[in-house]
């Protein structure tokens, strides 16, 4: 397909367009693109052009390169329109998506000041603090450190083992996630969880820090979580009169 160089449209623009196109009728998520130089000659446009209309398409997620092997297609995205609160076990569950979690460490210690803050209880109080990875198909996709309050999950080691922490609060203590705060920042990986990411140091991620409360308004858990950046993404849709709030979290999820 030739693009109209003396069209309305630019060039980048054109380009990016035939590109999607193609990625949507003729290529499976992993499959490789043409090298820029192959685009080049194909569509007769300059280096920067075709760089620019790549460089969109992985904004947008739908490619993604790896350095000194190409750019390839990007497994699809996952989305929740849901305005209920839903754990990214279920989430997955319903994406028809394989979603594991390892705990890396479950053990009680006293809240600390910043802690107990967050969680409304005071510095000497015990909680939980629970470690978890979590993979999609078989891929790392996050690193999860959750802190709750023995005083409301007594035995909560003895009940959770893996999967879904919602449906644990709510099957064993009658107790019902229904709201949560996040607060999410752009980081650089540090060694231990870039690791574990099987990413390299100084990768860019995403971090949360959030609390979840329950249908009375009490805070049943903090989190604090690093999400590879390369597999999620967070967008809020949002009306004018907040009549409407939605959140749509996907895999670039949760």
């Amino acid at each position: 397909m030739k693009l109209d160089k003396n069209g309305p449209l630019t060039l980048t623009f054109q380009l990016t367009e035939c590109i999607r196109e193609r990625i949507i009728k003729d290529y499976r998520p992993g499959d490789l693109l043409p090298t820029e130089k192959d685009l080049v000659e194909e569509y007769d446009v300059s280096v920067i052009t075709v760089r620019n209309a790549l460089e969109t398409l992985v904004n947008e997620g739908l490619i993604y390169r790896q350095r000194g092997k190409g750019t390839f297609v990007s497994e699809p995205k996952i989305s929740s329109e849901s305005s209920k609160l839903t754990s990214a076990t279920e989430l997955f569950k319903q994406a028809g998506r394989v979603s594991d979690v390892e705990v890396l460490g479950f053990s009680v210690e006293t809240a600390g000041l910043y802690h107990a803050k967050m969680l409304g209880c005071h510095e000497m109080d015990p909680v939980y603090k629970l470690v978890r990875l979590r993979t999609l198909d078989g891929e790392p996709y996050s690193h999860e450190t959750n802190y709750l309050p023995v005083s409301i999950f007594k035995n909560l080691d003895f009940y959770y083992k893996n999967g879904s922490l919602y449906e644990c609060m709510e099957k064993n203590y009658g107790v019902i996630p229904s709201k949560s705060e996040e607060i999410y920042k752009a980081i650089l990986l540090e060694s231990p969880i870039a690791k574990l990411l099987h990413r390299n140091r100084g990768d860019a991620a995403l971090s949360l820090t959030g609390k979840v409360f329950d249908n009375s308004g009490r805070i049943i858990s903090m989190e604090e979580s690093v999400y590879r950046s390369d597999r999620f993404e967070l967008k809020v849709i949002a009306s004018a009169n907040g009549a409407e709030s939605k959140r749509i979290i996907g895999e670039k999820e949760l």
